[in-house]
């Protein structure tokens, strides 16, 4: 509403006592009769007051604190009390704030966000997980974060085992001491059924057997358990975004992919948008099993691969292999992707993965790269240049690229259009007098 109502020209200020509320409101002309008389209208000030908190330029404080009429008006609307937040150890033990936002709630689906406090004793979290088990056919997003797993465990389990949440659209469950992955029984039982669950976010919780079709994004940190996730791609078709996160553990990333990197399981995601990776092995692993054609962006970090101990060779030889498979797998089956970003991925052949990324012989609709601390050379672009580049790539970012000079970069961005973007950063061999050049062809934005 409020967005509406600031699409047009004349501004007229909602005058209040308050210094530190200025909110306007635009009308299409200064001509309308019954201008103040919309303005002290409770229905309008209700949708204004709603649109304001979403956008999170105001908060509810403010616009009580306005004058008795906004005091009202937001007592009386029941979508501005809908964010119930525990963060603080006094909030785990006055429960009438949270009491107080679920009477003016109402019966408004609601969005909780727990942050358990370290030291602090789960002996003193049962009043708040009764008060919001009563509630949880309410929610429409659950947060909780803790620093262990048996907190986790003491939160779902008190909260939503066994409990129906009709209305829940995101859960994110993170644990900050998540090094290791314990059984989570509760997590298979919670908050079932859940129809409209779309968004999971997870620290490296064992899997169930199958996860809620309905499920369009997961954002997970590292496992190695990669064949449940797989089996969980499996189970969820509706697939938009993933996201994997952590670390590789070389011994199980051997015993686990090594047999069958070659030939993986592939799984179709036929409506999979985005996915990012920072798990070197696993992740490029994830990627390689999945038939992908809609995919339009793709993140690789590969820095982890370089913990490795110097001896474990199969590690590093295996894992550079695995990502040149892994471009080429996309190349085959994700010709629509549109932006890519590589961060620190060793490829087995990086001439020829590098050319096919460049060329667009590979990636056809690619828009936007970006290569962050990659091995990259002069010998990439012209080859790439040589076949007139990828006709479709309108930016190129080269960060920490030290085998990047003016004179491949001026082979590769000639004949481009002039509105094409080159970002250059800390690539030391690349220097001003190269810049001044390349800036005769197309927009160059250098970071020494």
């Amino acid at each position: 509403m409020l967005g509406t109502l600031l699409d047009v020209a004349v501004l007229y200020p909602l005058h209040s006592h308050h210094p530190a509320v200025k909110l306007y409101i635009r009308y299409p002309s200064p001509f309308q009769p019954n201008i103040m008389a919309h303005l002290c209208n409770d229905d309008i000030l209700s949708l204004i007051f709603i649109d304001a908190l979403q956008d999170h330029r105001y908060s509810l404080l403010t616009l009580r604190s306005v004058n008795r009429t906004w005091f009202d008006v937001a007592g009386r609307t029941p979508q501005l009390w809908t964010r119930l937040v525990f963060k603080e150890r006094s909030h785990f033990i006055d429960l009438e704030y949270p009491k107080f936002y679920l009477s003016k709630s109402g019966a408004v689906p609601i969005d909780v966000h727990i942050t358990f406090p370290k030291y602090a004793d789960l002996n003193e979290i049962g009043g708040v997980t009764a008060l919001l088990r009563n509630h949880a056919s309410r929610f429409r997003s659950f947060n909780l974060h803790v620093e262990f797993y048996e907190e986790l465990e003491a939160f779902i389990s008190s909260i939503g085992e066994s409990k129906p949440a009709p209305f829940l659209e995101e859960l994110v469950l993170r644990v900050r001491d998540g090094i290791e992955s314990p059984e989570f029984p509760s997590l298979f039982t919670a908050f079932t059924p859940s129809p409209r669950l779309a968004r999971i976010s997870l620290s490296g919780c064992p899997f169930p057997q199958n996860f809620w079709p309905t499920i369009t994004s997961l954002n997970i940190d590292g496992t190695n358990e990669v064949n449940k996730i797989i089996s969980f791609f499996e189970s969820t078709p509706s697939l938009q975004d993933f996201r994997f996160k952590g670390h590789d553990y070389p011994a199980s990333l051997y015993h686990s992919i090594s047999p069958e990197f070659e030939n993986p399981r592939i799984v179709s995601l036929p409506h999979l948008l985005t996915a990012n990776v920072s798990v070197p092995g696993y992740g490029a692993y994830l990627l390689r099993a999945i038939d992908a054609p809609e995919l339009t962006d793709i993140g690789l970090d590969g820095r982890h691969m370089y913990h490795f101990p110097e001896d474990n060779h199969w590690e590093v030889d295996g894992v550079s292999a695995l990502f040149s498979l892994t471009v080429r797998h996309l190349s085959a089956r994700s010709r629509n992707l549109r932006r890519m970003t590589l961060k620190s991925t060793k490829f087995n052949s990086p001439l020829e993965d590098c050319t096919l990324i460049l060329s667009g012989a590979g990636f056809p609709q690619l828009e936007e790269l970006t290569l962050i601390g990659m091995y990259i050379d002069d010998r990439a672009l012209l080859a790439a240049g040589d076949g007139g580049g990828s006709s479709s790539l309108k930016e190129l970012t080269l960060q920490v690229c030290w085998g990047v000079t003016g004179r491949g970069l001026l082979k590769f961005v000639h004949g481009r259009r002039s509105d094409f973007h080159l970002f250059l950063l800390v690539c030391e061999c690349v220097s001003r007098e190269d810049v001044v050049a390349l800036a005769a062809f197309v927009k160059v934005y250098y970071v020494q």
